[in-house]
């Protein structure tokens, strides 16, 4: 990729209720222009170095002028971000937006390292409620087909309570103008995700029209520059036996190469999230 070649933007969000570590601001010296969250999460990035993931952006503005910097070999880190509010409400708590690269070392888009370390640093720093988490995948960018890699990962979200249950939605919302999809499509991400998830993930289906997301979840699409115009076009369903962002990323790199293989070469927006509970039947009165 030339320095002058803008790479395709990939975000990842992680969303969920934080209950910060007390000792937290004793412990992060902050810029009196900075808030704890921005600060604490730019460790984020350097943590990735540490996997060997070099991650800073290969050109850099420092007054007007473009000076080059150390190539990276994962992803063009552009910026990173979260709302640590303490209101017990769901937040999007850690978010990083990053350049994908066209030669980049690692398969597909860097969807999984980045939550990985955005996840690892919440962890640090509070006890997390995580309850879903959504990613702006230029799916042209990650034209290289990772699904045996997801079916590899089968045994080990296999490896989990048999008994257990949790109730996920999956949502996927892009440009209706590059994003129809129709029944064929859907039935077709659908056996792609059974195939590549074997029996760890169970009826997932595309039935999942009327289940809620939880608060928190509902994305603004208009908000944002790159999701403007984007609405939603399918919504899946599922059961898992455990709830993580680690299992949120394989479900939504499974739709992802679902989509891809079902013909799709576009940006859109995927989410993964708990489904909203059931409101609770009132009792009748006499």
């Amino acid at each position: 990729m030339s320095p002058t070649e803008i790479p395709p933007t990939v975000i990842i969000g992680l969303h969920g209720i934080l209950q910060r570590h007390p000792w937290l601001n004793r412990v992060v010296e902050r810029d009196p222009e900075s808030s704890v969250e921005e600060d604490v999460l730019g460790l984020a990035i350097d943590r990735a170095g540490a996997y060997g993931w070099q991650t800073v952006s290969t050109w850099l503005s420092e007054n007007g002028q473009v000076t080059a910097h150390h190539e990276p070999t994962a992803w063009a880190q552009e910026e990173v971000g979260g709302d640590w509010t303490d209101d017990g409400r769901v937040h999007q708590l850690a978010w990083a937006q990053a350049g994908v690269l066209s030669d980049s070392v690692l398969p597909g888009l860097p969807v999984r390292p980045i939550a990985l370390v955005l996840s690892e640093t919440l962890a640090r720093v509070g006890e997390v409620t995580f309850t879903g988490l959504h990613a702006l995948l230029p799916l042209r960018a990650g034209d290289r087909n990772t699904a045996f890699h997801q079916t590899e990962l089968a045994p080990w979200f296999g490896l989990a309570d048999p008994d257990a249950r949790h109730e996920v939605v999956v949502t996927v919302s892009g440009l209706p103008t590059a994003c129809a999809l129709d029944e064929d499509d859907v039935m077709s991400v659908c056996d792609a995700v059974r195939d590549m998830a074997q029996d760890s993930v169970t009826d997932f289906s595309s039935s999942a029209a009327e289940v809620g997301l939880p608060p928190g979840l509902e994305l603004d699409l208009d908000r944002v520059l790159h999701t403007q115009g984007m609405r939603e076009v399918a919504r899946f369903g599922c059961r898992t036996r455990e709830w993580s962002p680690d299992v949120a990323v394989w479900l939504l790199e499974m739709v992802a190469d679902g989509l891809r293989g079902a013909g799709l070469s576009t940006q859109l927006v995927i989410t993964v999230s708990l489904a909203a509970a059931s409101p609770a039947p009132s009792s009748a009165t006499a």
